[in-house]
């Protein structure tokens, strides 16, 4: 079993798409993060979504328990954080499981950017 761990800053643009609903879009040395929170509440929510690493390599993760998004001290910032099970993996990351944590921070323009670590284990290969 091979393990992998990244760490990433990733920045993108977040978009209100319905009551309670956020479309989060961020990017990173060519890795493209697209998912979706929705929330139970003012600052409790459910994240799932994929990893795209190009061509064709990929992940899908959904929330492992809630996540939070509260006002960051000094009032203008939101400050959230989330830990994520990867799902499924596509590509070189077929067999893939793991968690990933992210740590972001979403200004009121909706900007984002995300400090993210994935610990990944793939089933059927060894490390090299």
């Amino acid at each position: 079993m091979e393990q992998v761990t990244f760490t990433r800053t990733l920045r993108g643009r977040t978009a209100m798409v319905g009551p309670g609903v956020l479309d989060v879009e961020r990017s990173a040395r060519g890795t493209r993060v697209a998912s979706r929170l929705v929330f139970s509440d003012e600052s409790t929510f459910s994240e799932e979504g994929t990893i795209d690493f190009g061509r064709g390599d990929a992940l899908r993760f959904h929330s492992l328990g809630a996540g939070r998004l509260e006002t960051a001290p000094g009032g203008d910032m939101r400050h959230g954080a989330s830990v994520l099970e990867v799902a499924e993996g596509a590509g070189r990351y077929v067999g893939a499981r793991g968690r990933i944590t992210s740590n972001f921070v979403l200004s009121p323009d909706g900007a984002i950017t995300d400090e993210q670590v994935l610990v990944l284990f793939i089933e059927g290969k060894e490390k090299s």
